[in-house]
Formats: C-alpha cells, sequence, structure tokens
C-alpha cells in the first residue's frame, strides 16, 4: 500500500501545515528557553582591564629578583620598562613601587658611587609626588619613610643623627603593620643603622630578628642576604666563630635559592673572615678551599672580574 503522503500530494501539504500549527506553540518556547540559557551563561563584561598592570608588575618583581641575584644590569631594564608600562595606564601605585626598586638597586651596588646615591634620592622626590593620588596612601608614606632612611644610613658619617633615623623607622612602621615582608624590612633597615653607629650586637639581634620574619614565610634570598649581614656584624665585633655560623647559614639559604652571586660572595667572605686574627694551619687551608670554591662559582656564572678577586686571596695565603 502507498504512502499516503506520496500518492495525494495535497493531503501531504496539509497534514504538514496541520502538523506545524500544533508545534508552533513548542518551538517558541524552545527558542525562548534557548535565549534565556544563552543570556545567562554569558559572562558579565569587566569594567577593567589588567593587561599592561599586570605587565608592569611582573617586570618589578623579576626586576628585584635581578637585584637579589646581583644582575643589576638586567634588573634596569626591566625597571625602566615597568615605569613605562605604569605611566601609560597611570597607575600611581605601580609608579611608586619601580621608584622604590630602582632606589634599591642604587643602593645594592657594590661599589656604590655617589651618582648611585644621587639617582636614588630623585627616584625618592619622584616617588613622593604619586604617592598623594595612591589609593593606599599610608603604606605607601610608610615606605618612602623607609627608603629616605636607607639612603641617609648609606651615606652616613659621624655627624649623622642616627636616633632621628631610627625614630623615623619606628614611627613609620606601623604603616606596613600586617605585612611581614615589609615589617622585616623595617627590622633590616634598623639594623643596618645599629651597624653604621659602630653598635655590632645591636645590629646583629636586628638581623636575626629580620632574618627570622623572612624564613617563617620563606623569603629564600632575602634570608639568604640577612644572614650574611649578620655575618659581617659579627665579624666587625671579633666574634669569629659566631660570624662564621652565620655565613654557613647565609650559604644554606643562598644554595637554596640557587642564588649563585651571593654563594660566591659568602664564601669570599668565608676565606676573609677565617683568615683575621691568628689563622690556625687548618683555618688557612679552609680558606684557600673557600677562596677557589669561590672563583669557580663566579666563573660558572661569568662573573670573571668577581673571580679573580677570589683567586687572587687564594694565591696570598702562605
Amino acid at each position: 500500500m502507498k504512502n499516503e503522503s506520496l500518492s495525494n500530494p495535497n493531503v501531504s501539504l496539509s497534514n504538514l501545515i496541520r502538523q506545524s500549527l500544533l508545534h508552533l506553540p513548542l518551538l517558541a518556547l524552545l527558542l525562548t528557553a534557548a535565549l534565556t540559557i544563552s543570556c545567562k551563561s554569558a559572562p558579565k563584561r569587566t569594567m577593567l582591564i589588567n593587561v599592561v598592570y599586570n605587565s608592569s608588575y611582573e617586570l618589578i618583581s623579576s626586576a628585584n629578583g635581578c637585584i637579589l641575584t646581583g644582575d643589576y644590569e638586567k634588573a634596569q631594564n626591566l625597571l625602566e620598562e615597568a615605569y613605562t608600562k605604569a605611566m601609560s595606564i597611570d597607575n600611581y601605585e605601580l609608579l611608586v613601587s619601580a621608584c622604590l626598586s630602582q632606589i634599591t638597586l642604587n643602593l645594592s651596588k657594590n661599589p656604590r658611587t655617589q651618582n648611585d646615591i644621587e639617582i636614588a634620592k630623585q627616584k625618592l622626590e619622584i616617588a613622593k609626588e604619586f604617592v598623594p593620588f595612591s589609593t593606599i596612601t599610608k603604606r605607601q608614606e610608610a615606605l618612602i619613610a623607609l627608603n629616605e632612611v636607607r639612603i641617609n644610613t648609606s651615606q652616613s658619617d659621624e655627624k649623622t643623627d642616627f636616633s632621628s633615623l631610627i625614630q623615623k623607622l619606628q614611627a613609620n612602621r606601623p604603616g606596613v603593620k600586617g605585612d611581614v615582608y615589609y615589617e622585616a624590612q623595617f627590622t633590616a633597615a634598623e639594623a643596618d643603622i645599629y651597624k653604621a653607629k659602630k653598635d655590632y650586637n645591636k645590629a646583629d639581634e636586628l638581623y636575626v630578628e629580620a632574618a627570622n620574619l623572612y624564613t617563617k614565610n620563606r623569603y629564600l634570598s632575602e634570608i639568604g642576604i640577612t644572614w650574611y649581614k649578620a655575618a659581617q656584624v659579627r665579624s666587625l665585633a671579633n666574634k669569629k666563630e659566631q660570624a662564621l655560623k652565620a655565613l654557613e647559614n647565609a650559604i644554606y639559604y643562598d644554595r637554596a635559592s640557587e642564588n649563585s652571586t651571593a654563594l660566591g660572595t659568602d664564601y669570599y667572605a668565608k676565606g676573609i673572615i677565617l683568615l683575621k686574627g691568628n689563622p690556625t694551619a687548618k683555618e688557612k687551608q679552609d680558606a684557600k678551599f673557600a677562596f677557589n670554591h669561590s672563583t669557580e662559582i663566579f666563573d660558572s656564572i661569568k662573573q670573571h672580574e668577581l673571580a679573580k678577586i677570589s683567586a687572587q686571596k687564594a694565591e696570598e695565603i702562605q
């Protein structure tokens, strides 16, 4: 038997029209549901684009890492790019951060020139101009004060009013309360002041306090550098054994953070400390090893000038 729709086209057309009309309400309902689902699943349009912000932030973070590892040229390039990006989006927090990182870079150089100090001062003044427009004014004012103290400490002499520098730190420390990283920086900066005024025991106490703060929050490079500073003041206080213990801590954490420049410097300092006073034959032997190992580390990262200095020290040991 033939299908009716095939044998009678008129019947087929009639049936199709009738079926379509019957399904129109259902079709409308399905279309409405589809549109509703589409509207609900579409993400809301954002009111903030932060591509350039994130790029500038990452550049500053990378620059800070380069400063800690002694790659100052790369840090300089990164900070210049970060500052340009921050300016392009008119972000005052990033502009201040870039300026303060530039200060850290200039103060970290060894040897440090007067020009480095002048650039640090210029960046501080620029940062001060941006702070009133920031959304985190209190914290940034505190960081401005911290860096002003660091600059003054770096060029201190017998006429420096160390008490006023300590008071400035203590007055501004509440501005970073709750941020352990910056609290540790305030503590380390105070230790630097006591080191400058030759109160080595107090400086040692504060460096250890700062190192503990960094350790609790796993800031590896900062831990190593702070223990290195503790070793310095212990050596200046003629506490040879304690200085060597502090250096072992520095080496441990600099190794953990793969900070090659710091490791080369640690072993160089170890050799210097071992030779202090009237070194024994064993201390001379250990010092020679430390200098030679420092040479090897510096050569491995192509810091050949520093390697030559360490090698020369090893050759001088009789």
